[in-house]
């Protein structure tokens, strides 16, 4: 499920499929993807726009276009861009199937928004301002773009008693980490997912800074194609998680069977004799 290294890499692949490119046709199903605005404007408006600029806040997408023309893009659970060029015997391009809107470009490409669950979201801001969004002006600290600063980070949790997986996932503390990077950098610093968040020292802090800022390098630097398969769908997703996804395996560091708690209403693996 796309967290901060998935969307980055939706963000990288936008910047080459659309760079110098011109926006020929744009169509869109009528679903719940458009809430807060709707699927005819994205037909109406697209249409002979250039990219300019995609920017990346958290787990938010941010395409910027000529005219004063933004688009905002969440991945939600399941959501992702693809692209599909015609056929060079038939001319035809691939439909991806739940495919809930697409663009056609000057290069006669396709570009998609497959989404299974319907969670994510499109927006169009006119105006372009799409980065003044009440939603992506509430985020905290980008964990990639701004860093994972020790001192901040620990004195955010230090007025928390909530647990440190909870508070990890609350974006207004950090941006673009959620269960799967929460789950692994706690692993990595060896701390108990339930640790209520005011407890933890400032060298556990560092510790967990520093775990965050490995799992996202490691996940970024393993992303080599341009359709990422997720685990939650089950089609041939490898698992390139340590410890997520791998309940019940033997845990890599001691050898303890990975265990799980439900947190905050997710599922956390972790391991009993490394996090105690």
């Amino acid at each position: 499920m796309p967290e901060l290294p998935e969307v980055e890499h939706a963000a990288r692949t936008l910047r080459a499929w659309l760079g110098g490119r011109t926006i020929r046709r744009a169509r869109a199903a009528d679903t719940r993807i458009f809430r807060g605005g709707s699927p005819s404007d994205f037909e109406r408006l697209l249409p002979g726009r250039r990219l300019e600029r995609v920017d990346r806040r958290g787990k938010y997408l941010l395409l910027t276009f000529d005219g004063d023309l933004g688009l905002l893009s969440h991945l939600g659970m399941t959501g992702k861009w693809v692209r599909r060029s015609p056929s060079p015997l038939t001319g035809r391009r691939p439909v991806p199937l739940h495919s809930h809107a697409h663009l056609v470009l000057d290069d006669k490409s396709a570009l998609h928004y497959v989404d299974p669950r319907l969670f994510g979201q499109l927006l169009l801001v006119r105006g372009g301002a799409v980065a003044e969004l009440p939603v992506i002006r509430a985020l905290g600290p980008d964990a990639l773009l701004d860093g994972v600063d020790t001192t901040t980070l620990h004195a955010a949790l230090s007025r928390s008693a909530r647990p440190v997986k909870v508070a990890l996932l609350d974006q207004s503390v950090l941006a673009g980490v959620g269960n799967i990077y929460a789950t692994e950098a706690l692993f990595h610093a060896g701390l108990h997912p339930t640790r209520p968040s005011r407890s933890l020292t400032l060298e556990e802090t560092s510790r967990l800074a520093e775990g965050i800022r490995a799992v996202l390098d490691r996940a970024l630097a393993g992303m080599v194609e341009e359709e990422i398969a997720y685990l939650s769908l089950g089609r041939g997703a490898v698992n390139r998680f340590v410890i997520y996804d791998r309940i019940g395996s033997p845990c890599p560091r001691c050898g303890r069977t990975l265990e799980s708690l439900v947190i905050g209403g997710r599922t956390s693996a972790f391991c009993p004799g490394c996090q105690r």
